[in-house]
């Protein structure tokens, strides 16, 4: 899991530019854009906290086996 910290950079018409915060290692992601409308749902924050997760994996059903012509 990692928790990346964003920081308000500059808004365009209907954005809002965030830069990720790092200290001696390069960035994970870089900038974010996140759409007006819904940092307003979240109080326009100048400060982000993301989370990133690995998703389960996917669990695979076994293949049957298929006869080959002739056996």
């Amino acid at each position: 899991m990692l928790e990346l910290s964003f920081e308000r950079e500059r808004e365009t018409k209907n954005t809002v530019r965030y830069e990720e915060q790092v200290m001696d290692e390069p960035p994970v992601v870089g900038n974010l854009y996140l759409q007006k409308y819904a940092l307003n749902r979240l109080g326009n924050p100048d400060r982000l906290r993301v989370t990133i997760d690995a998703a389960g994996a996917a669990r695979l059903a076994p293949v049957a086996k298929v006869a080959e012509a002739g056996s």
